[in-house]
């Protein structure tokens, strides 16, 4: 440190240095109290850290992707009953596309993916 300010002094005088030497501690101490207290910059962080650690928000991503799974498997079981070509057959697969599709986009998410069950696939083929 003695370095850096020898050749700060140097370089644009002692009554510089020592200004910069003391924003530069104050920034730093706002920087530290803000990380802590979860003020501005910090506190946008804070807040989506806290609302994906909700509770509610958990069994709520916990409890949408077993139904979803178990909503899909009975779309399946429906598909492999009808008539093939038919326009119910069409249009049910049609379904079963758009909830995988949808299953397979918010097991990509990282905030929905982090509450989901071991026992769950984390894609659906199609």
């Amino acid at each position: 440190m003695s370095y850096i300010k020898k050749e700060m002094e140097e370089a644009i005088g002692k009554k510089w240095t020592k200004r910069l030497i003391i924003a530069g501690t104050v920034i730093a101490i706002y920087l530290a109290i803000s990380f802590f207290t979860g003020i501005w910059p910090f506190s946008s962080a804070l807040g989506v850290a806290r609302r994906v650690t909700a509770p509610v928000n958990i069994i709520q991503n916990y409890e949408w992707f077993y139904d979803q799974y178990h909503a899909i498997e009975a779309q399946r079981r429906n598909v492999a009953m009808m008539t093939e070509g038919s326009t119910d057959h069409i249009g049910t697969q049609m379904v079963l596309n758009n909830m995988i599709a949808e299953y397979n986009a918010r097991s990509r998410q990282v905030t929905r993916n982090l509450w989901k069950a071991d026992d769950l696939p984390y894609q659906i083929g199609e």
